[in-house]
């Protein structure tokens, strides 16, 4: 009865665990759409864009990193990472559109490059061609596609 009773609260802990790693992305893409309560007249016009501009990178970006587990940790890594680094592209134009630090905007100018070169990495990776430059936010091309990484399933993007 014992060993019963130990394998079923094992089951239990096994259960919550999952579903708490499960919920988190669902809770942190949530509290990324509240809005932000800054009053009007303490922030300039290039500002409120600026939020506006980062809060959407930033949302979107949960949003598409809550990709499905599908049992490759290959594929889980690239679905994740592509969204992430292109959320890092986004909020690093920001501040590239409305920022005047030039320490800063030369950080941002590295974050992108960076970033597209590590995403180019995972589209080799992946066995996927590279995307045209069409001006097309990078990472968009996966939408809709099916990507293989070698020796594994395809992977879905939504």
């Amino acid at each position: 009865m014992a060993s019963l009773h130990s394998s079923i609260h094992k089951r239990l802990v096994s259960l919550a665990t999952t579903v708490s790693i499960l919920a988190a992305p669902i809770a942190l893409a949530q509290d990324q759409a509240k809005a932000r309560h800054v009053g009007v007249a303490a922030i300039g016009n290039s500002e409120q864009r600026f939020i506006i501009e980062n809060d959407l990178a930033i949302s979107k970006m949960s949003l598409s990193m809550m990709a499905d587990p599908t049992g490759d940790v290959d594929r889980d890594f690239v679905a994740v990472m592509m969204p992430h680094h292109q959320g890092a592209i986004d909020t690093a134009r920001a501040e590239l559109k409305y920022g005047h630090n030039e320490e800063l905007r030369r950080l941002a100018e590295s974050i992108i490059a960076e970033r597209e070169h590590e995403m180019s990495v995972m589209r080799s990776a992946a066995g996927e061609a590279q995307p045209s430059q069409t001006g097309d936010t990078a990472g968009s091309e996966f939408k809709g596609q099916v990507v293989e990484c070698p020796g594994s399933s395809p992977i879905a993007h939504q």
